[in-house]
């Protein structure tokens, strides 16, 4: 009997990680568990690469880089795409309606919009990295180093000194 409940535990352990459905803890910089479906850790190659090699899945997934704040807003967008395919016309449509009002909400906090980016390509989730970067790179397009310092609050720092050193390095080039 006890043969029995084991493979049946087994059979119910597969299709659990078959369906995406198993829970997996990912733990931020500062020590707070969030619980997700493996479907949405999965969106992270990182997390999937350590899930198919079968290590910390019962002790969860420590994610140094990661504070908390950005981690929830990771786990939204991998909610989003990890747990639900969409196959007709309208979901996609939802699908893409839920990025743009995600991108745009990150749009208003540059400081987090680098957050998030840094946390994407931390984690290898190429599609929250593709989302964030495009938002980054329509900021710049077309704006002066002096707009684009302005965009993102980056102090300028060179000296007069600094900036002659760089124009002579230019002309040189």
């Amino acid at each position: 009997m006890a043969s029995g409940s084991g493979a049946a535990a087994a059979a119910a352990d597969a299709e659990e990680k078959e369906s995406g459905s198993r829970m997996i803890t990912l733990t931020s910089n500062e020590g707070k568990a969030f619980v997700v479906t493996e479907a949405s850790a999965r969106q992270s190659a990182t997390i999937r690469s350590m899930v198919d090699d079968g290590g910390c899945v019962d002790k969860g997934f420590p994610l140094p880089n990661v504070d908390s704040k950005t981690l929830a807003r990771v786990i939204q967008y991998s909610d989003e795409h990890g747990n639900k395919e969409p196959h007709t016309v309208d979901e996609r449509a939802a699908l893409a309606k839920f990025d743009r009002d995600f991108i745009a909400e990150l749009d208003a906090d540059k400081a987090f919009l680098y957050d998030v980016t840094m946390a994407a390509n931390y984690l290898h989730i190429q599609g929250l990295l593709a989302l964030t970067t495009q938002c980054v790179a329509d900021t710049i397009k077309g704006k002066t180093p002096e707009e684009i310092r302005t965009a993102f609050g980056i102090e300028y720092d060179l000296t007069a000194q600094d900036e002659k050193e760089i124009k002579e390095e230019d002309t040189h080039a």
